[in-house]
């Protein structure tokens, strides 16, 4: 088949490279002027990293990130509110924390190599179906050449998509740091503070030397943040976790901290005609269960399996759907659930959250659902 797809994140670099090496003509198109990564850290869980094997692709990731072995939070009276140990799993069984531009540059000159085509400078705009094919418009004007199958990976503001609503109130300053070298920050671990649910700081280790830090923050209140300035930031930082002092010191400049906007929806058409959407486009939700880049290759992957099952257009999308829909349904379910837990505005739900969360997540058949849970593996 010709494959366009829309968007050179992560969803849509690991289908042009699984789609590319089953021997399709694949046409990757991006708005940037030359394919670059946006954003800072993420974790690649245990199901992702089973794609990434299934690519030849895991052993280049794990040299450029860093295992995690837990995800830890306390909140500010030292309650434990969040504790996932993947080792109750097994001890093979742990994530992975990544720039995302070290996993962008894996899966980008993987899907080089394995023959998409890439094309930069290109802000699609709309869809047009002429004689069975599709093409892809472009904001001056232009028009692509027509494709068998368009796949849209251009994320949750995807032009593509009428999706209204979709934003919660909270998201999220992100920076890259050098790792401290602290016994508060193991090496191996997430670690967070948490005030209530509407205040929260994190550090997470993010492989070849370097941590990426994040500070909750509601979306309408990033202009107020900017306006107090970067000493007023830290002083809230100390006042909610001392120890991430040694953190503050390497942010110099608010342009740092780049603010992260996030969404929550599932559209109900995933597949329109000869048009999928795939990652975010399809299912956003927040990063409170590290699934963002997760899901972004198990459809990817999903996509690819179907066509290699069935090489008729309709029944191999027919085939995706079933193959992703009911783990898409459920984290989606789930994520909805957890989100208002850990980033809103509630009293009550932190209430809860720091009284039972400890205990609870101590006893072995908690400890082994939590572990399932953020690997993907529900």
């Amino acid at each position: 088949m010709d494959i366009a797809i829309a968007g050179a994140g992560i969803a849509g670099l690991t289908a042009a490279s699984l789609l590319a090496r089953a021997g399709h003509a694949v046409s990757v198109f991006d708005q940037l002027p030359a394919p670059a990564p946006v954003g800072s850290g993420l974790i690649v869980q245990p199901v992702g990293q089973a794609v990434l094997a299934a690519m030849d692709l895991l052993d280049k990731v794990l040299m450029r990130g860093a295992p995690l072995r837990r995800l830890h939070a306390l909140s500010a009276a030292g309650r434990t509110v969040l504790n996932v140990r993947y080792g109750a799993l097994g001890p093979e069984t742990f994530g992975i924390g990544i720039h995302r531009a070290a996993l962008f540059d894996v899966l980008f000159e993987a899907a080089k190599a394995r023959g998409a085509r890439f094309h930069q400078g290109c802000e699609i705009i709309d869809i047009e179906t002429s004689g069975g094919g599709l093409a892809l418009k472009f904001a001056d004007g232009e028009t692509s050449p027509k494709f068998d199958l368009v796949v849209d990976a251009l994320g949750v503001r995807s032009p593509l998509i009428q999706r209204d609503g979709a934003n919660l109130t909270f998201g999220a300053l992100w920076t890259n740091i050098p790792m401290p070298d602290d016994r508060a920050f193991p090496p191996d671990e997430l670690t967070q503070r948490y005030r209530g649910a509407d205040c929260s700081a994190g550090v997470m280790p993010i492989g070849e030397g370097q941590a990426a830090m994040f500070w909750t923050l509601r979306q309408d209140g990033y202009e107020r943040w900017r306006a107090r300035g970067l000493d007023a930031w830290k002083s809230d930082v100390e006042h909610l976790w001392p120890e991430a002092r040694i953190c503050l010191d390497y942010i110099d400049d608010q342009d740092q901290l780049i603010f992260a906007r996030y969404a929550h929806d599932t559209i109900a058409a995933p597949v329109e005609g000869r048009l999928v959407h795939i990652g975010d486009a399809w299912h956003a939700a927040s990063p409170q269960l590290g699934q963002g880049a997760n899901m972004a290759l198990l459809d990817a992957h999903a996509l690819a399996q179907a066509f290699a099952q069935d090489d008729d257009i309709e029944r191999a999308l027919g085939d995706f759907l079933k193959r992703r829909a009911r783990h898409v349904k459920l984290y989606q379910a789930i994520s909805w659930a957890f989100t208002p837990v850990y980033q809103s505005e509630s009293t009550l739900l932190p209430y809860l959250r720091d009284l039972l969360v400890g205990p609870v997540s101590a006893t072995p058949w908690a400890a082994k659902f939590l572990a399932m849970l953020v690997s993907g593996k529900l």
